[in-house]
């Protein structure tokens, strides 16, 4: 740290990289040091608008960079290992964006090379961090609901084929690593897991229905949860137009329905309880197509969760053990639709022996 501010530097200027750097001025102690892109013209004219005070076209270099404390890993999900791994060997702290990686091996090498390291290892899932994410958790924590039989998470959003071409690595099983399911609705299985606790076995089918891509672009799946729970996942980016996505849980007092993405409470019925805040009114399931508008600024929450765990010398509030459970309920997903058999989730490599369950 440089008078008392702590130092990022963002490997990857991209949508994700573009994110970071809008949201950075907006938390105190932190400090913008470098950017790092392959291109020169690009990354040179994004220090310059970003106000970062290096730029570097060779990530090595960047994560060489002494007043660097923190390097932003927002490259294709498949060249996260590589430089999270190198990042933790340097003695630098790391913040990925979801997911960890495109498997569990790679996602595991991570974690173990950061924990032998002391590299504190976060990663971004913001949609953890609205009113929706803590009121939903709450409700079933606390036995609000009752007892939660049925709870599904519905994400169909729109891509187009401009969408898949904007990027080489879109849609490509080593860069990506998956579709709809990897890079879409990561964010609704990470926060259906979290509300729900741990999985029990999953069942799950999945297909490239409309898009001209390696990976799935429809994905459902059956999921049981160690609760006795059971429910659905449904991901894809092809319907037309764009629906919100949402969580459903059905207990024995009542339902309740929202949209994290937004913070929305859709549907709040539940015996012996008020609604928890205002329930939206004329709601249109509608949304849009364009990953760019969504809202954007919780990422600032997870940038300052790393800088209060480097001070605190504490794990971020998401770990990369987090990270780790919405990436292998992906994996079980894929390995059932391969095998046409329910995965039992609770043996190996989907949940280790001794690992932390968020």
């Amino acid at each position: 740290m440089k008078n008392g501010k702590v130092g990022f530097g963002l490997v990857g200027t991209g949508m994700a990289g573009l994110i970071h750097a809008r949201e950075l001025p907006h938390v105190p102690d932190a400090r913008l040091v470098a950017v790092c892109s392959r291109r020169k013209d690009k990354v040179q004219a994004f220090a310059e608008e970003f106000g970062a005070e290096r730029w570097y076209t060779d990530y090595h270099d960047l994560i060489a960079d002494k007043e660097v404390d923190v390097v932003n890993v927002l490259l294709p999900t498949g060249e996260h290992r590589d430089v999270t791994v190198e990042a933790a060997r340097a003695g630098k702290h790391v913040l990925v964006e979801k997911p960890l990686d495109i498997n569990l091996e790679r996602a595991d090498e991570m974690i173990r090379v950061c924990r032998e390291h002391g590299s504190k290892l976060g990663v971004v899932f913001q949609m953890r961090f609205g009113s929706v994410a803590a009121r939903l958790k709450a409700a079933v924590a606390s036995g609000a609901l009752g007892r939660v039989f049925l709870a599904d998470a519905v994400d169909k959003s729109s891509r187009t084929p401009a969408y898949y071409k904007s990027g080489p690595w879109r849609g490509t099983r080593a860069l990506e690593g998956g579709g709809c399911l990897m890079t879409q609705s990561i964010h609704i299985v990470d926060l259906l897991q979290h509300i729900m606790g741990p999985v029990k076995s999953i069942f799950g089918k999945v297909g490239t229905k409309i898009h001209d891509i390696e990976v799935e672009d429809t994905a459902t799946a059956l999921i049981s949860f160690q609760n006795g729970a059971m429910g659905v996942i449904e991901s894809t980016s092809s319907i037309k137009p764009a629906l919100k996505s949402r969580i459903e849980l059905h207990g024995e007092r009542g339902t309740v329905i929202a949209n994290a993405q937004y913070d929305q409470i859709l549907f709040w019925k539940v015996d012996g309880t008020d609604e928890p805040v205002k329930v939206e009114k004329n709601i249109s399931l509608g949304d849009i197509d364009d990953p760019w508008a969504y809202p954007q600024t919780r990422h600032r929450y997870q940038l300052q969760d790393m800088i209060d765990a480097i001070r605190e010398n504490r794990d971020p509030v998401l770990t990369g053990e987090d990270a780790r459970v919405s990436l292998a309920i992906n994996m079980a997903i894929y390995e059932s639709s391969r095998t046409g058999r329910e995965v039992d989730f609770t043996r190996p490599p989907y949940t280790r022996p001794g690992m932390r369950i968020p």
